[in-house]
């Protein structure tokens, strides 16, 4: 198993997801960076834009939000 699907794992089992490692999955999944302020936001043409702001983890609704693009990209929690 590759590091992005035991990324993505992490992501739907609501466990600690550091600011780097959701940046790099958007990354990669497409999305552009834009920086405003402390607030980090990540767009992609034709999908919800999501606000992060860099701390060690992140908090519930942003991994939520994570959860929600993943599933825009197809991808489904699996158990």
């Amino acid at each position: 198993m590759s590091k992005t699907e035991k990324l993505i794992q992490k992501i739907f089992a609501y466990q600690d997801v550091s600011y780097k490692e959701a940046e790099k999955l958007l990354l990669d999944l497409g999305y552009e960076l834009k920086v405003c302020g402390s607030h980090h936001v990540f767009r992609m043409v034709g999908h919800r834009h999501i606000t992060l702001k860099k701390r060690p983890q992140l908090l519930p609704y942003q991994i939520a939000d994570l959860q929600e693009a993943l599933r825009d990209h197809g991808y489904e929690e699996t158990v």
